[in-house]
C-alpha cells in the first residue's frame, strides 16, 4: 500500500482464487488414470517377467528347426531388446499415470496436460506391446540377423510363435485392451468443456490503493 494511506480491512491482500466444485468428468478421469495405470503396471510386470523365458524358448526352438546358431543368437538378442523396451516403457507410463491421476484430482493444469500426453503415449505403447506378443509371429525378426530369406523367415516365425506363452498373449492382450479403453475415456473426459473450464483458474485482483493526491 502507499505510505501513510491506511489499509482497507475489506480489501484482500492477495488475489482470490474462485473455488469451483470438481465436475464429475474430472473426478472420473482421475479414477480412470489410477485404474489404467494399475492395469498397465500389471501388464508391464508380466511382460518383463516372461521376457527371459520367451527368448530362451525361441533360441531352443530355432536351433531345433535348423536355424544357424549365430542367426538364432542375433534374433534372440533383438527379441530380448524389444520385449524389455516395451515392458519398461509400459512400466514408466503406468507409474506416471498414477501420479498424474492424483494431480488431476487436485486441479493441476500441468497434471491435466501430462495426463493427456501419457494417455496418447500409452495407447502407442500398447500397440507396440501387442505387436511383440500377440502378433509376434508376423514380425520379421530376421532383420536382426542381418540377412533374410524365405526359409529363415518361416523358421524364425514358427519358433517365435511356439516360444510365446499363451498366458502372456491372453493376459497382456486383455489388460492392454482394458487399459486402452480407459485412456481413451480419460482423454475424452479431460477434453470435455466442463473439465476445461474447471482447470482455468480465475483470479480476482484486489482493487488498487487510493491515490494520496486525490
Amino acid at each position: 500500500m502507499a505510505f501513510g494511506v491506511p489499509l482497507d480491512p475489506t480489501t484482500p491482500r492477495d488475489p482470490l482464487v474462485i473455488p469451483r466444485r470438481r465436475p464429475e468428468s474430472v473426478a472420473l478421469a482421475g479414477v480412470l488414470l489410477y485404474v489404467s495405470g494399475t492395469l498397465g503396471l500389471l501388464s508391464a510386470i508380466a511382460l518383463l517377467f516372461a521376457a527371459g523365458g520367451v527368448v530362451d524358448g525361441f533360441r531352443h526352438d530355432a536351433l531345433n528347426l535348423g536355424v544357424a546358431g549365430t542367426d538364432a543368437d542375433k534374433v534372440a538378442a533383438g527379441m530380448h531388446s524389444a520385449l524389455l523396451s516395451s515392458g519398461l516403457g509400459a512400466l514408466v507410463l503406468a507409474v506416471l499415470s498414477v501420479v498424474l491421476g492424483r494431480g488431476v484430482r487436485r486441479r493441476s493444469e500441468a497434471a491435466r496436460v501430462g495426463a493427456l500426453v501419457v494417455a496418447f503415449g500409452s495407447l502407442g505403447c500398447a500397440m507396440v506391446r501387442t505387436s511383440v506378443t500377440a502378433f509376434s509371429r508376423h514380425i520379421n525378426w530376421t532383420i536382426a540377423a542381418g540377412h533374410t530369406d524365405a526359409m529363415l523367415i518361416n523358421q524364425v516365425a514358427q519358433a517365435v510363435g511356439d516360444a510365446m506363452p499363451i498366458w502372456l498373449v491372453g493376459l497382456g492382450g486383455g489388460l492392454t485392451d482394458l487399459q486402452a479403453l480407459g485412456y481413451i475415456a480419460v482423454a475424452i473426459l479431460l477434453l470435455a468443456p466442463a473439465s476445461m473450464e474447471y482447470f482455468r483458474t480465475r483470479v480476482i485482483a484486489p482493487p488498487p490503493p487510493p491515490d494520496p493526491s486525490s
